[in-house]
């Protein structure tokens, strides 16, 4: 589990809904903010600012790659010799 500390009394609201993949933010023209959270399928609204979640994950670390099909085997080596032949008459 993830714990956010917030140090200071800043006007900025920092969440852990702010950065978490299952958040969906709603600002209003007059300044109001809605946030909601779609883990498990359903979207509830949080009435509450989240410092703490047991279901949070980070949108802001890269995904890993993930490889799909088959992949080339690395080229072949092949011995090719030269040879020379002398031809006399």
């Amino acid at each position: 589990m993830l714990t956010l500390n917030i140090v200071g009394n800043s006007k900025r609201r920092d969440t852990l809904c702010s950065t978490c993949v299952y958040a969906v933010t709603q600002k209003g023209s007059n300044g109001e903010e809605l946030t909601s959270c779609c883990f498990g399928g359903g979207l509830r609204e949080l009435k509450f600012e989240v410092c703490e979640c047991s279901v949070y994950i980070d949108n802001r670390i890269p995904k890993p790659e993930r490889v799909v099909g088959f992949v080339r085997p690395a080229p072949r080596q092949e011995n090719i010799a030269v040879i020379r032949i002398a031809w006399r008459p």
